[in-house]
């Protein structure tokens, strides 16, 4: 009767009545303002290092997520890591700050790093959330194969 008793309670009362089962919960998420500075030095920035610090920072936030579990994990390949849950979302403000920096390489002449942060938008941001700044970097993408080609015919043949 015990036995039924138990098994009973752990049906009728979840996982909530495992002891422990939502320690993982507990963990603190990562506070907004660091995101935010960061993204406000992203927006104000005119120097390269300090752009792809304030950059890396962004991305790291977006891998980082709350791990299930182990014994949650064992459940399949349904299980998975969940996305940093905060007011602001990570993806953007990176993808944001990728596209300012392409910019600002661009602007002082650094057409190869503004091309590469272009691509890596382009490569890492492809959800429909964020179109808007994929959209950008194909039009400057364009906008630089453009200038190139001027430039190569502007350039005498040898």
């Amino acid at each position: 009767m015990r036995w039924i008793s138990c098994v009973l309670i752990i049906l009728l009362g979840g996982c909530q009545t495992l002891r422990g089962s939502d320690s993982w919960i507990r963990t603190q998420p990562p506070s907004v303002w660091p995101l935010w500075e960061r993204y406000q030095q992203c927006r104000t920035a005119t120097d390269p290092i300090q752009l792809q610090a304030a950059l890396d920072h962004l991305e790291q936030a977006i891998i980082t997520g709350v791990t299930p579990p182990a014994w949650i994990a064992v459940l399949g390949v349904q299980v998975t890591r969940q996305p940093l849950r905060t007011s602001v979302d990570p993806e953007a403000l990176a993808a944001a700050c990728s596209v300012r920096a392409a910019m600002v390489s661009q602007a002082i002449g650094r057409d190869d790093e503004a091309r590469a942060l272009y691509q890596r938008v382009l490569a890492r941001y492809s959800t429909q959330e964020l179109t808007y700044y994929r959209e950008q970097a194909i039009e400057a993408l364009r906008l630089l194969d453009v200038q190139l080609v001027a430039l190569r015919r502007a350039l005498p043949i040898r």
